[in-house]
């Protein structure tokens, strides 16, 4: 019975060696991904570059090139005309008086 137990110590004691060093080995391989990843994403590495402040001349003056409107242009309407349906005339509806009666 006691080689039973030294043997299960030493069984017990092999697992816990072999399951230290698993750990130890699983915490250096996070610790080296941590440390080799980069911090910044790179889509935000691309949005945080600065911008050229220069403006491209010939972009400007093609749009300014473009069709015009002048004021008198813009001052025409060209909507349709409204059509207004005019209606019969309406007989007002007869109101009460201050003593109940109605009017006409």
């Amino acid at each position: 019975m006691n080689q039973q137990k030294l043997e299960l110590g030493k069984n017990t004691l092999v697992v816990s060696i072999m399951t230290l060093l698993t750990v130890f080995t699983w915490i250096a391989f996070e610790v080296y991904h941590a440390y080799t990843q980069p911090t910044i994403p790179k889509i935000m590495k691309e949005l945080i570059t600065p911008l050229d402040p220069s403006l491209n001349k010939t972009i400007i003056e093609d749009i300014k090139g473009k069709y015009q409107l002048s004021d008198e242009e813009l001052n025409v309407i060209t909507a349709p005309p409204l059509e207004i349906e005019t209606e019969e005339e309406i007989t007002p509806s007869p109101t009460a008086s201050p003593s109940g009666s109605l009017e006409e």
